[in-house]
């Protein structure tokens, strides 16, 4: 698989290595964890844009939300795929904002996260990849 990178925000750190190691035997290891917005804010400040965000949207806080924002204002991510059963009516909030900011909703998964969907969803994005995030 093309060299990705890739970041996980997941607060559940038996989640964040199933993901995490998932993604290395799909063959991407460029992989940024983070359990808190904070350390992913941190990750993206030191290690720059990704290609590929992963997150629930709906996580306590705000704070899967709030990354989302970041990503796609700050164009610091090209693609996102949602974890989670995501409401339809935050799906319908987070249109504009990722038409708007041209941050590509890859689709949606649920946990426990199936290898071959994400494998699909990673296959989709490098079929046609957007043009890269500014750094």
């Amino acid at each position: 698989m093309r060299s990705l990178k890739v970041l996980i925000l997941e607060p559940d750190p038996f989640q964040m290595m199933a993901l995490h190691q998932m993604l290395n035997a799909i063959g991407i290891y460029n992989v940024l964890t983070a359990p808190s917005l904070a350390s992913a804010l941190c990750s993206l400040d030191h290690r720059g844009a990704v290609d590929i965000a992963i997150c629930d949207p709906q996580l306590k806080g705000g704070h899967g939300l709030a990354l989302i924002q970041h990503l796609a204002v700050q164009r610091e991510a090209r693609a996102l795929i949602l974890l989670g059963a995501v409401a339809p009516s935050l799906l319908n909030d987070l249109g504009p904002l990722l038409s708007t900011h041209r941050l590509r909703l890859l689709g949606r998964l649920q946990t426990p996260v199936s290898a071959v969907l994400m494998r699909g969803l990673l296959d989709s994005y490098l079929i046609a990849p957007l043009q890269p995030a500014e750094v």
